[in-house]
């Protein structure tokens, strides 16, 4: 008998600490972060996690326990926060226009032998990272294109001649070639599986023309890496795909289950709550923007609320309104004062971002307080 939506998010709660805190739950994450890994050796291609969903060191050593090679991170503080977590191999997914960006980044690298891969959609970015490299000759560089393949956010057209451009200026700079990159991030908005799908199809397709056309102007076969979610989780690997990079698998949230592509109880990441007030309107939690993040979903999905709550019984309200440290939750039978609730939010990453710490819930009901190293790395 196929589970309900609300039987998926009903959990067992465990009053064993202060109100708010993230709980992942272990038996969940593991769950999720096999299927991807299988995915991934499936269709032989490397899975390269992008740990800003996450932030959390613990995390990213169990992907690679389960066979992902390397990480993807945002920022290059966030960067630095892994290469002394032990990560020695990592991908920047975010465009670099100033030198002085990089100097801590490529300093800690080298100190650590870590091997750093940048991404450039212009020719100041490839004097940036040429410039940070003179700085640092003992970091290991590589450079890839980002494409942009629909989102409208970073990339070079790939219709255009900027990537071979581009392509001519690393090799002149001295710099390595580590290929194409893609982000198809607006799959978010599309609304259903089959959308996700024609994405991810159209995706391989553009990249895999512009590789045609770097290997007609004479540069050799380069790979091509490609990262989300939606269409890690809705569409085969793509032939000719040699890496992929999604993010929010690990965690998931409500927008991965209003897509299609997540069960609610594939859902590993909740914020435990208790209700403080009660009220003709509303029931208040100790839970606010400061805590659930203020994100209705990720690249044009647009949530009702901010998340849905649900009692150890099972019972759900929505969560209508957010101050900065209280959250206002509907009701038709107020829970009590002192109740805890289980907030199961919009968008995962925006709540890990906000908490120095998380709790890993085990199926025995212990639980282990794990630092978000991550947290806060946004230069």
């Amino acid at each position: 008998m196929e589970q309900s939506f609300e039987a998926g998010l009903r959990r067992v709660f465990y009053d064993d600490r202060l109100t708010p805190y993230i709980e992942i739950d272990a038996a969940r994450l593991t769950r999720n972060l096999q299927q991807m890994q299988q995915k991934a050796q499936a269709a032989n291609v490397t899975l390269r996690p992008h740990v800003k969903t996450h932030k959390s060191v613990l995390i990213a050593r169990q992907q690679h326990a389960l066979g992902a090679q390397g990480i993807t991170v945002s920022k290059p503080s966030e960067a630095v926060a892994f290469i002394l977590g032990g990560e020695r191999d990592l991908l920047l997914a975010y465009p670099v226009i100033k030198a002085e960006t990089l100097f801590d980044l490529l300093q800690t690298a080298a100190a650590h032998q870590a091997r750093i891969t940048l991404i450039v959609d212009a020719l100041a970015g490839v004097q940036a990272i040429a410039d940070a490299a003179a700085a640092q000759p003992d970091a290991t560089i590589a450079v890839a294109i980002k494409v942009d393949v629909g989102l409208h956010r970073i990339g070079v057209d790939p219709h255009s001649d900027a990537a071979l451009q581009l392509a001519q200026t690393i090799a002149a700079n001295g710099l390595c070639f580590a290929g194409l990159l893609a982000h198809a991030g607006h799959a978010y908005g599309a609304g259903n599986v089959d959308a996700i799908i024609a994405i991810a199809a159209e995706e391989a397709r553009l990249m895999k023309a512009l590789q045609a056309r770097l290997i007609a102007a004479g540069f050799a076969p380069c790979p091509l890496s490609v990262g989300a979610t939606p269409t890690a989780l809705a569409a085969p690997v793509a032939s000719g795909i040699a890496e992929i990079r999604p993010g929010n698998y690990a965690l998931l949230d409500l927008t991965a289950c209003r897509l299609g592509l997540s069960a609610a109880d594939n859902l590993a990441l909740s914020v435990v709550t208790r209700v403080v007030a009660v009220n003709a309107h509303y029931a208040i939690i100790d839970a606010g923007s400061k805590m659930l993040s203020s994100d209705k979903g990720p690249h044009g999905t647009n949530a009702s609320g901010f998340g849905i709550a649900v009692d150890e019984q099972g019972t759900c309200y929505e969560v209508i309104k957010l101050s900065e440290e209280h959250g206002f939750v509907t009701y038709q039978e107020a829970p009590q004062p002192g109740a805890l609730l289980r907030v199961f939010p919009n968008h995962s990453c925006a709540v890990m971002a906000q908490s120095d710490t998380f709790v890993l819930r085990q199926e025995d009901g212990s639980g282990e307080t794990h630092d978000v190293e991550g947290r806060g790395q946004f230069l």
